[in-house]
Order: C-alpha cells, then sequence, then structure tokens
C-alpha cells in the first residue's frame, strides 16, 4: 500500500513542468537556428570551436529552422512554428543567450519543450471544462493554467483522482489506533497473541508497550489519516491501508532512539474508522498530479531532424 499516492501520485512529473516557460535558464554560446543563412554560415556557427567538425545531426537542425514559418511541433488543436519558439526566446530569454535570434539547439529544443508542456496542460484544463483562451501570448496562456490550477481545477481534480482511485477514500478517513510497542520481536509476539485470544488492546499496551512509548496511555495514538500515520511511522504503516475497525495487524518494526534494542517491534490495532470525517483534501493538492497523468496520454509530433516526443518525461529528445 502507498498511503501517500493521493498527495503524489505520479512524483515523476511535478506542477513546474507546465510553468518553466516564463523562468526557464540555458547555456552555451551562440550557435544553431539561423534565418536567412547560407550553408557555410550555419556550418560555422554549429562548429564552435573552430576545428572543421561538427555533428551531422546539428547542422541538419539548423537547416531545418530557417525557415520561420515551418511547423516543428503539433499537439492536440495546436501547432509551434520555428518563429513562434524564436519569438518566445526574444520575449523571455534565459540567461547566458547574447542573441535569441541564434540559439544553441540545446536552448531551442529546451524552450520548445517548455512550451509544448505549457500548451498541453492548457489543452487537458479545457479539455476538463474549465475554459482556456489560447490565442494570447505564452505569459497570459501561463496565468491562465495557474488560476485554473489554485481555483475550480484543483476540486475537478480531487473529484477526478477519487473516482479513478476509490482507495483514495480510505486514505483520507480517520484510523483510530492502538498501538502495541515493545523493545524484541518475542514480546511482541505473546502480546500479538493475548490480543487474538480477545484481551482488551489498551489492557495489553498498558502492560507491555515500551518505555520509549509510554507517552501514549494505554497505546492510544489518536485517530489519523493514513497519510498522517505514514509520516509518523514510515514504512511501518503501510498494514494500515488494508485494516477495518477490529483488525489486528502483523507485527512490523522500526528504528528507534528510545529503545534499549535500537528497534521497536509494532502491532496495530484498529478500534475505529471515522468513514463521516474522511477529508481526502488532506491528501491533496490533487491539481498538479492529475494534470500530470493527463497531459502524457495526449499525443505530440515533433519534426523528426529535431527529435522525438518522450511522453513519459514531457519532453523534446534530440534525434
Amino acid at each position: 500500500m502507498v498511503v501517500n499516492s493521493g498527495k503524489n501520485r505520479k512524483g515523476t512529473v511535478l506542477l513546474s513542468v507546465f510553468v518553466l516557460l516564463i523562468t526557464l535558464s540555458g547555456c552555451g554560446d551562440d550557435s544553431g537556428s539561423v534565418t536567412g543563412s547560407s550553408r557555410d554560415e550555419i556550418f560555422d556557427r554549429i562548429d564552435q570551436d573552430g576545428d572543421g567538425v561538427a555533428l551531422r545531426s546539428d547542422y541538419e537542425m539548423a537547416l531545418s529552422l530557417t525557415d520561420r514559418t515551418k511547423v516543428i511541433a503539433s499537439y492536440p488543436g495546436g501547432e509551434v512554428s520555428v518563429g513562434s519558439v524564436l519569438v518566445s526566446l526574444a520575449e523571455s530569454p534565459p540567461s547566458r543567450l547574447p542573441d535569441p535570434a541564434n540559439p544553441t539547439n540545446e536552448i531551442f529544443l529546451a524552450r520548445l519543450t517548455s512550451m509544448l508542456r505549457l500548451r498541453l496542460a492548457a489543452v487537458a484544463i479545457n479539455d476538463a471544462g474549465f475554459g482556456i483562451d489560447f490565442e494570447v501570448d505564452d505569459e497570459n496562456l501561463n496565468s491562465q493554467v495557474q488560476q485554473h490550477i489554485s481555483g475550480g481545477f484543483e476540486e475537478w481534480a480531487q473529484a477526478h483522482a477519487l473516482a479513478a482511485d476509490p482507495r483514495l477514500e480510505k486514505f483520507a478517513t480517520p484510523h483510530c489506533i492502538t498501538l502495541i510497542a515493545t523493545e524484541t520481536e518475542t514480546e511482541t509476539n505473546v502480546a500479538k497473541k493475548r490480543l487474538e485470544a480477545g484481551e482488551s488492546a489498551p489492557v495489553v499496551a498498558s502492560e507491555v508497550n515500551a518505555r520509549g512509548a509510554t507517552r501514549w496511555p494505554n497505546g492510544d495514538v489518536g485517530c489519523e489519516d493514513l497519510l498522517t500515520w505514514a509520516n509518523t511511522f514510515g514504512e511501518s504503516a503501510a498494514p494500515l491501508g488494508e485494516m477495518e475497525a477490529g483488525d489486528i495487524s502483523e507485527i512490523v518494526s522500526m528504528p528507534s532512539d528510545f529503545s534499549a534494542t535500537g528497534r521497536l517491534w509494532l502491532i496495530f490495532y484498529v478500534r475505529e474508522l471515522r468513514n463521516e470525517e474522511a477529508n481526502p483534501a488532506a491528501l491533496g493538492p490533487f491539481a498538479q498530479t492529475v494534470l500530470a497523468d493527463l497531459v502524457v496520454g495526449y499525443d505530440v509530433e515533433v519534426d523528426p531532424r529535431l527529435g522525438s516526443w518522450d511522453s513519459d518525461g514531457l519532453s523534446v529528445t534530440p534525434s
């Protein structure tokens, strides 16, 4: 069980990938895409060290970027041209780019990537029913995306996430727990047998719990959602994801500075599930993770002379 899946269901893609356009930084000397240049001029700009050797792939890419009107990428409902990327670089140049009209291939592809990410985010939000005006510059498009993410799209994303993974409702439900915590596995085995024989969990806890656990009278650690228990007990909290009221967990173990043996051996007893107090919002925010799930499903076509679209990494991979 992954008790924090409602908070980070797809950790590989974060909200920041959709808002890089304004803050993207680049590096390298000016070379690469040009307009109205001869082949020799293009070659000289690619051959940055002047040794007369340039990569064929870089040369072909530079040639493909000489036409500003050329469409180099398409996504659902839109296209990106050479000129639009150059305009973006001119309006919001990354660091160490002295001539936005002649960026390195690396910087050009990085900006194309950020533009596609932003547009895919806008498409996903628009498809979810939140109106997006696409006939604006990238700064305004990004503002619309951010406004929806911090507004109504978050509520929509929460409902979408719960429908896609019903377990999230349980993750958000307060679990009232009595904890058995001893310094040796042998002691915990004895305590587990007592619980299985019908003895009261609070009584067993008060009699066997290690000194480090005495801050919880009778083993009562309270009622919290599973994300909170995961933050408290780490991986040892995993059994709680499958437990119902009245269940006794298997024995788990975790390091502890409060134990003479350096570990505590634990049993969780679920006294109560407070279903009426379930609060999925506590597992959020949902907008960025749901958006990440949605955008990877869109088809993106990139000019093969430039590279290909990596849908998992949401980036243009050079040829």
